[in-house]
């Protein structure tokens, strides 16, 4: 499936064809008898799209969670069962990939900034024959533009925006392709965000019902005081070593930093409106380097793919509101005498933590027979080491332990997988294709380190020397095999029916709270799928559309329970099935006029009950109701019109994406069902010679679109889109 820019080139007039690799190979998006969607650049310059959000809601199938930038989880055809923000739990259930590397973090995918992207394509379903382990229920891939060796290219963008009753925005991006001969090439990317805030940190009160203590938030109230930061830079070097080989290396670098929350309080304040009693901020910093080597062995091509992304992550939070509730924890500040006199009972939570990742695939496909195949091999290796810690202003216990210290978190997530891959695709005739697919994989988790409260002996101590000895140390190790079946037909040259059936996984992994149930096992996915693409109307029209059943076994879910442990932990909580279609289809109406329309219905739910604590005689989690993140209905749809005015060429773009209501959480005590919302986008562009100039609006109807409720802290509050936000951009080309 895609959204395909215009072509006005020449008669007949008909849609721009989209080249694709979801399969490893370059291959027509029309031609993949798989569910796929395509952002080409054409489109992300049209949409104004230039981060994680933008690109989100213009892709039905594809929900997500996130509460800030940086931290966000993504989920595909409703296989959700809430994700999470600790790196210690559950992996993700949908891979992220950068040009041929994965990316993948747990709870913390990269929000990458969108520019010079040739095109984003979203591949539904499992996708674990050819990319592993958490492409369980799809795959979101960001393709770069390449070094090009046959002419200098460059440009610069610029714009400015004002969001409606919030902050100011900045941006400057900018590209320069260097051809360094006829055999090499350099590309160069650079990027400047500002983004402007738009929720108010308003003053407030907080009282702390034993000691009867009231706190201010002096010093912490201040306007539009979520504001972030984003600043990069690309380079990929392009060389080709003979007529048959090519090598490709790339670095890249992204900073962000943001200040304030992206929650507002709308129960007992206004909206766009919190009260914070610390600090909250974050740092994002991460680099990624890569290696692709592409030859031509004769009869078959060769590909080795290896990257390093190493990814430093901190986070300070308010925790205060966890200090006025003794029933989640009795020992929190100033529910006993341990601490001395309360005199500040206020909480921060901070959070640092790095990731080193290393990915290598090796692969062979052949070119273009009768029996097309691909086989190949795959390592990976990630090492996550987080440090949580959770200070108490009041608390001062000596020179060897850090004061204000509370409790700590300080441990060392290592994972590592390697697996073996194959797919042959055979045309039975001219217009019937089998496919055959398989991979086996064998991985490991460990989980050492060191978790506790100032409650215990010898803990929480400075760190190095003075640091108490792992009482944590857990390891999981898991192995399978997983199948994929296709077959495809084309009816005639512009109609193709297909069936599929897919297996995916996500790997198992290690508990960290000690004496809890040491490790989880993986979860399975099976996918049903049918399906058909078309192209009519002599290429004016085309039309996809799917339809699929899929069920999931063992779900791995993470969660707090304070009768069975202090600290998250994940569990096996049964089964699931999720079953529904998509529609997509673009018309080009005239040489001018564009319409497109994609569409998703979802039904997602679990099919049995599920129990946390096997003492209890409730269900946690009910048999028959929704999976979280899950709308039932969500669609965009889009206007492309060209014209020329003031003897310019002109076009005006209008999208609409609907999003239907929600559950935020799987378990029946935090459940609250988040409202549907309508977001409407436009943007007008000029074109004259080299340069352009665009008016964008976003949200036009400036709509409070509750993204997230966070029902599962002590203070209820709500994570909501920007609002009304209006801008200009200007821009020129040198060739």
């Amino acid at each position: 499936m895609a959204v395909p820019s215009l072509s006005l080139a020449q008669e007949p007039i008909r849609l721009e064809e989209i080249i694709v690799t979801a399969t490893k190979r370059a291959t027509d998006l029309q031609k993949v008898p798989s569910s796929i969607t395509a952002l080409n650049q054409s489109t992300l310059d049209d949409l104004n799209i230039n981060n994680f959000q933008d690109y989100v809601k213009q892709l039905p199938s594809v929900s997500y969670t996130q509460r800030r930038p940086g931290q966000a989880n993504l989920f595909m055809r409703g296989i959700s069962e809430g994700g999470n923000s600790n790196q210690s739990l559950q992996g993700p259930s949908v891979a992220v990939y950068l040009n041929e590397q994965p990316v993948t973090a747990i709870g913390f995918n990269l929000d990458m900034h969108v520019y010079d992207v040739e095109r984003i394509e979203v591949l539904m379903g499992p996708q674990g024959t050819l990319y592993g382990a958490s492409s369980q229920a799809g795959n979101l891939r960001i393709i770069t533009n390449q070094p090009d060796t046959e002419s200098f290219d460059a440009g610069f963008d610029l714009s400015t925006e004002t969001i409606s009753q919030g902050g100011n925005g900045y941006m400057a991006e900018g590209f320069v392709n260097i051809p360094i001969s006829d055999r090499a090439a350099l590309r160069l990317t650079a990027w400047w965000d500002e983004d402007g805030g738009y929720i108010d940190a308003v003053p407030g009160s907080i009282t702390f019902p034993t000691s009867g203590i009231t706190r201010t938030n002096e010093g912490f109230v201040e306007d539009d005081f979520n504001e972030a930061n984003k600043q990069g830079l690309r380079a990929a070097l392009k060389v080709d070593l003979t007529d048959s080989w090519t090598a490709t290396a790339s670095a890249m670098f992204q900073e962000l930093e943001s200040d304030g929350v992206w929650d507002h309080d709308p129960v007992n304040l206004d909206d766009f409106e919190v009260a914070r009693f610390f600090e909250d901020k974050q740092t994002d910093e991460w680099s990624q380097f890569a290696l692709t080597l592409e030859g031509d062995l004769g009869f078959a091509d060769l590909t080795y793919a290896g990257s390093y992304l190493d990814r430093d992550f901190d986070t300070y939070s308010d925790y205060s509101h966890y200090s006025i509730d003794g029933a989640v924890e009795p020992y929190y500040t100033c529910y006993v005498s341990y601490f001395g006199p309360c005199v500040d009972p206020s909480i921060q939570y901070s959070n640092f933590s790095e990731l080193q990742f290393q990915t290598h695939e090796l692969r062979l496909a052949s070119q273009g027979e009768r029996l097309d195949w691909i086989v190949g091999a795959f390592f990976s290796e990630q090492e996550t080491t987080f440090d949580s810690q959770w200070s108490v202003p009041p608390i001062n216990r000596g020179a060897a332990v850090l004061n204000d210290l509370y409790f700590q978190t300080d441990q060392v997530r290592n994972d590592s997988e390697i697996a073996l891959f194959g797919e042959i695709n055979y045309r039975l005739t001219e217009d019937l294709t089998a496919t055959l697919g398989y991979r086996q994989f064998d991985g490991e988790t460990t989980l050492d380190g060191f978790v506790g409260t100032v409650f215990w002996p010898n803990c929480c101590y400075a760190f190095d020397d003075n640091r108490p000895p792992d009482n944590v140390a857990s390891k999981a190790e898991y192995d399978d095999g997983i199948l994929k079946l296709n077959l495809s037909y084309n009816l005639n040259e512009s109609v193709m029916v297909y069936g599929n059936y897919a297996e995916g996984y996500r790997p198992g992994g290690a508990n960290r709270a000690p004496g809890v149930g040491d490790t989880f096992d993986p979860d399975y996915l099976e996918s049903y799928e049918v399906g058909f693409k078309s192209t009519l109307m002599d290429g004016r029209l085309r039309l996809n559309a799917a339809a699929y059943l899929m069920d999931w076994d063992d779900i791995q879910l993470g969660f707090f329970n304070r009768e069975i442990s202090l600290l998250g932990l994940v569990d096996n909580v049964g089964t699931a099935e999720s079953k529904g279609i998509e529609f997509d289809t673009t018309y080009l109406a005239t040489e001018n006029l564009e319409l497109s329309l994609s569409y998703a219905y979802n039904q997602a739910e679990l099919t049995e009950n599920y129990f946390a604590n096997n003492t209890a005689t409730e269900p946690d989690a009910r048999s028959g109701q929704d999976l979280p993140f899950t709308p039932d209905n969500k669609f965009t749809l889009s206007a492309r019109y060209s014209v020329n005015m003031f003897d310019m060429p002109s076009t005006l773009q209008l999208n609409y994406a609907y999003t239907d209501s929600m559950w935020n959480d799987l378990f029946l005590s935090n459940r609250e069902q988040m409202d549907g919302y309508g977001l409407l986008n436009a943007t007008w562009r000029f074109d004259a010679d080299n340069w352009y100039f665009t008016v964008f609006g976003d949200n036009l109807t400036n709509e409070v679109a509750q993204l997230f409720i966070n029902s599962a802290d002590i203070q209820r509050l709500v994570t909501v889109n920007r609002p009304r936000t209006l801008g200009v951009s200007v821009g020129m080309r040198f060739k």
